[in-house]
């Protein structure tokens, strides 16, 4: 199958309920290590360190889970959801209003108890989330230059695995790096977790396209997105699995100095 028969995160019969089940709902997932439990260490780590704090914080990731928000509670106040698909969206807020039918995010509340030491209940994560979300907006970055009026300056932004699956090349990427920046405050931090030489990942058998990029392309467009680089961890593919052709997962964190 060619790259070009491959479906795209922008359909509007994207697998959203699916998708959050394969990769991010339990350790049913070969690929747990990757898709949550190193995210959800690298983020903890930054934030329980003090080093990434403040007021408000927008989170710009790939589908309708809030997993990667769990660690985020306890450095921030406000968090502000974009997505670009409104079927996330509409899957999300099944989760965000308690649904029956909604996903649930038990494992990665359980995995950032074992974190934080059992500071706090592992049952109340979620509910914290919920009451710490003051806004959930559509917006396609791809496709609209426009920011939204209801987007707040913001003290961090966060992103994981978005911009491999929405950007159609690399220079949509670095766009698109630059879109999701641009109301992060002067001196605010930058966490991204980004997938490294991937193509596709699977939902049902059927493939979904993945822009392939390296560690120096990614260093490369945040710096030129007007960030110092903080932090760099890599994590090498732990096992191999039908699901993605990835060979890493990388995050990154990053302080804005300049306008880009």
């Amino acid at each position: 199958m060619s790259s070009t028969s491959y479906k795209h995160y922008h359909d509007k019969n994207y697998p959203a309920k699916r998708f959050v089940e394969i990769y991010f709902c339990d350790d049913r997932n070969p690929l747990i290590e990757e898709s949550m439990e190193f995210p959800l260490e690298q983020i903890h780590k930054d934030i329980d360190s003090g080093l990434v704090k403040g007021e408000t914080l927008i989170d710009f990731s790939m589908g309708a889970t809030a997993t990667h928000l769990i660690p985020v509670c306890s450095g921030f106040k406000d968090i502000y959801v974009v997505e670009v698909n409104k079927v996330n969206i509409d899957e999300f807020e099944k989760w965000r209003q308690s649904k029956e039918d909604a996903v649930h995010f038990s494992y990665g509340a359980k995995v950032h108890h074992k974190l934080e030491g059992g500071r706090e209940a592992w049952h109340l994560k979620e509910d914290k989330i919920r009451q710490a979300i003051k806004g959930v907006i559509q917006w396609d970055i791809s496709n609209d230059d426009q920011v939204p009026v209801d987007l707040p300056q913001a003290d961090c932004v966060l992103s994981v695995y978005l911009l491999n699956v929405i950007s159609k090349d690399k220079e949509a990427f670095q766009r698109n790096m630059k879109k999701i920046t641009s109301r992060l405050k002067i001196g605010g931090s930058l966490l991204l977790i980004f997938v490294i030489n991937m193509t596709f990942y699977e939902v049902d058998d059927h493939k979904f396209f993945v822009l392939k990029v390296d560690e120096d392309f990614i260093k490369h467009s945040v710096i030129n997105a007007g960030f110092v680089l903080e932090n760099v961890n890599v994590l090498p593919r732990q096992k191999n699995t039908k699901l993605v052709d990835h060979d890493a997962v990388m995050y990154v964190r990053g302080r804005k100095e300049r306008e880009a």
